[in-house]
């Protein structure tokens, strides 16, 4: 049983304008199967990020979570920080 939902997103999340973004669904309330989501997410972000710099860009940034209900399960929307 997969907890993981590849279709997109169909609301918008949360975001910062200005800083990359992503999100994905996870069909399952349980944390435990959220890691699957959370893993889409930080490619997503990745592959924003690596047209200025690959991948190594994430390399030492922060990164914010935020998860919320989502009708099949929960919906998982990181961005990145603001580098200092």
């Amino acid at each position: 049983m997969s907890a993981m939902d590849m279709r997109e997103p169909d609301a918008p999340g949360v975001s910062v304008p200005g800083l990359p973004s992503a999100e994905a669904v996870a069909t399952s309330r349980e944390p435990q199967h959220w890691g699957r989501a959370m893993a889409v997410a930080i490619g997503k972000l990745g592959d924003q990020l690596a047209s200025k710099d690959g991948h190594e860009a994430l390399m030492g940034r922060e990164l914010r979570l935020r998860i919320t209900t989502d009708p099949d399960g929960a919906r998982i929307s990181m961005w990145c920080l603001p580098e200092e």
